[in-house]
């Protein structure tokens, strides 16, 4: 039977790990490659709205698309026929080729087979296609623009373990022996007879038309991935070792399995939308003016830019949930994905959005819901959506990944998985990813076609995030995806930024535009113009708070003790952990109730600080009443400013930049109350609100150490004191924050084009750095970010990464932070996790802290070297956190659970 099967039979695709496994030892070349391209043949189906869109960017027929798209993927893995990879494995099986264990597998002579593929090809150029010309694949002629073309769809099915590649410098002949080029040659031919790829042979003489279609390949790359994915999965494509007619193995095997697996994993059909019924009917409550606006704008057709800002408790989200329905309903959308700032913020989004999802869609359709962010597997809500481990192949070699590996990996990764889910909730980076040199990039980036992108608390992104979702904003316009983005303190030069970025993505006028001063507002972007609807507010978020200042802790230590005994609640909200620690400690020592103090701040481990948000919650949150609120004081730092929904009688504040006050204000009096604190459905019945600031007396010309003196931990964190100092100008002149009325006013008269003049002399320098450190910070995201329009290829970027590498990343700082372990030792001396839970317990005894401060902690105990080696190996997700034995002492830090941890020499950060 051997002797008579075509060469190419001689080769696999895929081997089990263990070849005693029941059934066949391994799955050959050829039908693994039929299997990854009949999932392709699916997943591009006519009738799919990818297909359809993207054969109308590209002026080709849908069938057309298909069948350029059938035939790169049934070559993905041509460079397994390399007998280097060949020789990973031994399946056993009578016939296969010769191994040879002294082939180095992935070095230049041997490469990667995604490479090898690519090597292939250009040697397919040099020898075959050249001498037959592109006939062989029932191409009429051969010329620039077809060899141009060839290499962007091949390169892009090579490039399917998620990275680009390329043929480089390599001037072998072949990967592989001779019989090996011929086996390959033989294979391609063979499946172009009767897979019948339409060339565009018009299409590629036009070298606009190749840009175009090199612009599209990171498209069509991201479902290359997809594709070996699901055509990978042993449950539904089971390994079969003896020889078949292609053919006959594509129509009466791969397709019908094909369609089988992407049923199971809901890519097999798309979601029905339903009517949007209205506000009151959908959400069970009456509209804001926003909320009211976005149920009644008129619609219009294409990708829409939205951008909503109103004040904190207007219901934006809501707002956006209206808009994102209209699009699902009108056909503009298929999915959503919301990105947050922060965790905490994306868990609170999750269980608010699970309640309500459903309801976007037809009644009896299910559509995926993913949470995702790197602890989403802490959240007891999410972890109810677990995926069944498929069955794993061979793992061939140290670097050699399989695609039912990388897809177990994947599918427990739900930071991978979101953006491809039908709605995804979680932090903004997973977008921006999308336009990162990062292995699976182009995975994101497909999540994100045909979706709403939703991106809350925009004004969060410092200027190198900003910067990275400039370039998300444009190359999801140019894929023709609609984005909402959400604020209330939105500087109008990064507004004209985002709206740009969109416009340009759509190929429209970058000239900035004239934006309206009014707030709250609403602006919509359309392939016909901007759009800007000045809005009125609820009536409960319309609101004074007045703002005084106090020069000295004891002074904020004496007015809290002052609120308790009165019966009150209050919060001070500190810039660095440190003063946060000094001033919880303070309170403990001079307050009549000490166990009514609580700590909030990023240094305690998982365990800690959820229980910690969990009492906020309870004590301060809209459901609270007098009885559970009296008395209570809470020193946090930054982390109350977005992710908890806290309603504080009093405030305290060091000074922070003003739309950060502005935000932290909105913590103060947040829900109606009597004045005993129990909530009431009528008007707020307590004293006005007052936000109080910790800051240095206001100098109308301040020297350069205005600040830095009195606050070196506020001066450390926020650098820019001359905008510090407008904040504080401006409140002084305003006495207070009225909402939304004066909002636009005191966010421009910080951040505005006209406010660096004002700056006073004593204070510009610093500040001049400061711009300088902020153009530095978007030169360098411009720097990492891809280059679009080269498509997906190495081109597009100097480095590519893995997802773990530091040396890139979504985030800048001054230095990386570091995970630290906590442990401790049992009563038997075995080393224990600091937390004990049934779960999660080491992840739950983790915290990250800035590398300067895990520098502080003693190293590992020299006695102990061989049971660390022991945890490590047990449990190999420790090896990229810094393990701390906490009880061995002779330290400067020490850790507990009431107060985190902390230096015990009194060294500021």
């Amino acid at each position: 039977m051997w002797n008579d099967a075509p060469t190419y039979f001689r080769y696999w695709g895929k081997a089990k790990a263990n070849a005693d496994l029941d059934g066949a030892p391994c799955h050959l070349l050829p039908f693994h490659s039929l299997d990854v391209a009949a999932v392709g043949y699916h997943l591009f189906s006519p009738r799919t709205a990818r297909c359809r869109d993207l054969a109308s960017q590209l002026s080709l027929e849908p069938e057309q698309l298909q069948s350029l798209y059938v035939f790169s993927l049934a070559l993905h893995d041509l460079g397994k026929f390399s007998r280097a990879f060949q020789s990973l494995a031994e399946p056993g099986v009578p016939g296969l080729v010769e191994t040879d264990s002294g082939l180095a597998y992935g070095s230049g002579e041997w490469p990667h087979h995604s490479k090898a593929g690519a090597v292939f090809l250009k040697a397919f150029f040099r020898g075959e296609l050249k001498q037959q010309g592109l006939c062989a694949w029932g191409w009429g002629e051969t010329d620039s623009g077809s060899k141009k073309f060839l290499r962007l769809l091949l390169n892009m099915a090579f490039g399917h373990h998620g990275l680009p590649v390329d043929a480089g410098t390599n001037q072998h002949p072949s990967p592989g022996f001779p019989e090996d080029r011929l086996a390959a040659w033989e294979y391609t031919c063979e499946v172009a007879k009767w897979l019948c790829p339409q060339w565009p042979e018009r299409q590629v003489r036009d070298k606009n038309w190749l840009k175009q279609f090199q612009q599209v390949t990171w498209h069509l790359a991201g479902f290359a991935v997809v594709a070996d994915w699901l055509g990978s999965d042993q449950s539904l494509f089971p390994y079969r070792s003896e020889p078949q007619i292609l053919e006959d193995y594509w129509h009466n095997t791969a397709l019908p399995q094909a369609a089988k697996a992407l049923e199971k994993t809901g890519f097999g059909h798309e979601l029905l939308p339903a009517r949007f019924p209205g506000v009151e009917k959908f959400f069970g409550f009456s509209p804001t003016p926003l909320q009211q606006w976005a149920q009644d704008l008129d619609w219009a057709d294409g990708p829409q830019l939205f951008v909503l800002e109103d004040v904190t408790g207007a219901g934006k989200t809501e707002a956006a949930m209206i808009l994102v329905h209209r699009l699902l309903e009108n056909g503009q959308a298929q999915g959503v994905y919301l990105g947050l700032p922060t965790m905490a913020t994306s868990n609170a989004m999750y269980g608010r959005i699970a309640d309500q999802y459903r309801r976007w869609y037809d009644s009896g359709q299910v559509p995926n819901l993913v949470l995702a962010h790197g602890a989403r597997h802490l959240n007891t809500r999410f972890t109810r959506s677990i995926v069944s481990e498929q069955l794993r192949d061979h793992t061939y070699g140290e670097k050699e990944e399989t695609a039912s590996e990388a897809c177990n990996q994947w599918l427990a990764d739900s930071r991978k998985k979101a953006l491809l889910a039908d709605i995804g909730v979680g932090t903004v980076d997973q977008a921006l990813m999308a336009v990162l040199p990062f292995k699976h990039q182009a995975l994101r980036l497909i999540g994100l076609a045909n979706k709403v992108l939703v991106v809350d608390e925009v004004h969060a992104c410092d200027d190198y995030m900003a910067r990275l979702l400039e370039e998300v904003l444009r190359a999801h316009a140019r894929q023709g995806g609609s984005a909402i983005l959400l604020t209330a303190t939105l500087p109008h030069a990064m507004k004209r930024r985002l709206i740009a970025a969109y416009r340009s993505g759509r190929y429209l006028d970058e000239t900035p535009v004239s934006l309206e001063q009014s707030f709250p507002l609403a602006t919509r972007i359309t392939d016909k113009g901007l759009e800007q609807f000045p809005l009125a507010t609820r009536d409960s978020v319309i609101r004074r708070v007045a703002v005084e200042t106090m020069h000295e802790p004891d002074t904020v230590i004496q007015h809290l003790l002052n609120i308790a005994e009165s019966g009150q609640c209050a919060c001070w909200i500190r810039n660095t952990v440190d003063d946060a620690i000094a001033a919880y400690q303070a309170l403990q020592e001079r307050a009549a109730n000490p166990e009514k103090i609580m700590l909030f701040h990023s240094r305690f481990v998982m365990a800690d600080r959820q229980a910690i948000e969990q009492a906020a919650l309870q004590r301060f949150g809209k459901e609270s009443d007098a009885q559970s609120r009296a008395g209570w004081i809470l020193v946090s730092t930054q982390v109350v400013e977005q992710s908890l929904d806290l309603d504080f009688d009093q405030m305290i504040s060091d000074l922070a930049p003003m739309d950060l006050l502005i935000q932290r204000a909105g913590r103060l009096h947040r829900h109606r109350r009597d004045g005993s604190g129990n909530p009431v459905a009528g008007d707020d019945q307590r004293p006005l609100p007052v936000l109080y600031l910790l800051a240095p007396p206001y100098e109308e010309q301040p020297g350069p150490d205005w600040l830095s003196d009195p606050m070196p931990g506020t001066a450390a964190v926020y650098r820019d004191h001359g905008q510090l100092w407008l904040t504080l100008k401006a409140l002084r002149e305003d006495g207070g924050i009225d909402m939304p009325g004066c909002a636009r006013h005191l966010i421009e008269s910080v951040f505005g084009e006209d406010a660096e003049p004002r700056i006073p002399e004593g204070l510009q320098q610093r500040h001049l750095q400061q711009e300088g450190e902020r153009s530095s910070q978007r030169a360098m995201a411009a720097f990492n970010r891809l280059d679009m329009d080269k498509g997906y290829s190495t081109e597009a970027s100097r480095s590519w990464f893995e997802d773990l590498e530091i040396e890139i990343g979504t985030r800048l700082s001054e230095e990386p932070s570091i995970t630290i372990t906590l442990v401790r030792r049992g009563a038997d001396g075995a080393l224990k996790p600091w937390v004990e839970a049934e779960q999660f317990a080491w992840e739950l005894s983790q915290l990250r802290v800035r590398e300067s401060l895990a520098r502080c902690l003693p190293e590992w105990p020299q006695a102990l070297s061989n049971e660390k080696d022991q945890l490590l190996e047990c449990c190999s997700g420790l090896k990229y956190s810094r393990l701390w034995l906490v009880e061995e002492g002779g330290s400067s830090i020490e850790y507990s659970g009431d107060v985190g941890l902390r230096r015990v020499s009194n060294h500021g950060e």
